[in-house]
């Protein structure tokens, strides 16, 4: 056990003990939602939570790697001016989004989210709390304050949860408890991540918006095209289900969740791991950097295995005793979904490499790959979840493929031009 627990970064465990408790937060808030509006209501708040990570994550998630990137790679220097320079970013791209989801809220009010206004409400909240969130961890990250960072996850996953209890008292059951909780959980998890901290904003070299701006195009769009191989696949069925499929969408999205358990747990990896490469790779240290990244992808490999196995043995009887009879789900489909998720860990393990080694325009160019390749797949089929599902494992294993490559190559450059100049 403590040879496999060697193999991953260090800040791993601390922040894999806070998404332990935000997943099983998670999924009694599943649990809870599925139970309580039945799989037909249940679906806008489901795409509300895939919207969520489609637009929080997919948009944040480079202020939170460019962030964690340049203040573990300054040598010693305060984090203050990284910090505001983000901010700024940050702040400018959560009003453009704010801005365009109020234009479209006649359309999202009455298409995605079935008439309910609060849920739009909740978008809104989403993307103003991920922005900050993704922008807190990213300083926590690059800083070593791994325990601030678990605590974030613990206190959004516990946060939702306290939320649904405070909004259902006050407004009953619905809809709209469920939107708001989703919406305001993040900015618990802020609160708990920054209390007690001392040292965050420590004054340095100051730090031009060029810095980050500069590789953050390619960054929005490898994370945007990751959170939509992430999210896709339920708005997929959506969009492909007939008059009579209303509850497919919603029996998906849950059964996607369980098979996604490990790749959940894996956020505890990635956030830790961007850290520790970026150091290896500001000291010029690629062999350290390559034994690193190899290692990693053993252990990643191992549990993807586990995973499939445990899901064509477990799977649907987990998803039915967690969530219920009108959400039962075939093995064949529970074994698909958990193959897309342990190749999507290899690929997220070789972005890491990428972004540490400043090589995220390349990045960017694999995931396109995998976006491109989803629709295309998608397009044949006449089983529902089946072409989805094949649509999916398709895309992830050519960004996967093509990340490979990249990796090799960009390993293999600048371990030459090292050893040339040294």
């Amino acid at each position: 056990m403590r040879r496999l627990f060697d193999r991953l970064p260090e800040g791993t465990i601390a922040i894999g003990a806070g998404l332990a408790v935000n997943g099983l937060a998670a999924y009694t808030f599943i649990t809870i939602s599925s139970r309580d509006l039945g799989a037909e209501v249940y679906t806008p708040v489901g795409l509300l939570w895939a919207l969520s990570f489609l637009l929080g994550p997919g948009l944040f998630q480079p202020l939170e790697q460019e962030t964690a990137r340049i203040v573990a790679s300054r040598s010693g220097q305060g984090a203050g001016p990284v910090f505001r320079a983000a901010a700024r970013v940050g702040g400018l791209m959560a009003l453009l989004l704010c801005g365009l989801a109020l234009v479209a809220a006649p359309w999202i009010v009455d298409k995605p989210f079935d008439g309910e206004p609060m849920l739009l409400v909740g978008l809104l909240l989403v993307v103003l709390g991920l922005g900050s969130a993704h922008l807190v961890r990213g300083l926590l990250a690059g800083l070593g304050r791994f325990g601030g960072y678990s605590r974030y996850v613990m206190g959004e996953g516990i946060g939702r949860l306290v939320l649904v209890a405070v909004f259902a008292a006050i407004l009953g059951s619905g809809m709209a408890v469920y939107g708001l909780a989703i919406g305001l959980a993040p900015f618990v998890g802020i609160g708990l991540a920054v209390v007690g901290q001392r040292g965050l904003l420590e004054p340095g070299d100051p730090v031009p918006i060029s810095d980050l701006s500069r590789t953050l195009g390619s960054l929005l769009v490898a994370s945007a095209a990751t959170a939509f191989m992430l999210n896709v696949s339920p708005l997929a069925v959506e969009f492909l289900a007939s008059e009579h499929q209303s509850q497919e969408p919603g029996r998906f999205l849950n059964a996607l969740l369980i098979a996604r358990i490990p790749l959940f747990f894996f956020q505890a990896v990635q956030a830790s791991l961007l850290p520790k490469l970026s150091g290896l790779a500001g000291g010029g240290d690629y062999d350290a950097l390559w034994q690193v990244l190899r290692r990693l992808l053993v252990l990643v490999v191992a549990l993807g295995v586990a995973a499939i196995v445990g899901c064509g043995l477990f799977g649907p009887a987990v998803v039915e005793t967690a969530f219920g009879a009108d959400f039962a789900i075939d093995r064949r489909d529970m074994v698909l979904l958990a193959v897309s998720s342990a190749i999507l860990m290899v690929a997220l393990s070789l972005a890491q490499a990428l972004i540490a080694t400043r090589s995220q325009g390349r990045m960017a160019l694999a995931w396109v790959a995998g976006v491109v390749t989803f629709p295309v797949v998608a397009a044949f089929g006449g089983d529902l979840f089946l072409r989805v599902e094949i649509a999916l494992v398709a895309s992830v294993t050519v960004t996967a493929v093509v990340m490979g490559v990249l990796v090799e190559r960009r390993l293999h450059g600048v371990g030459v031009a090292t050893r040339s100049s040294g």
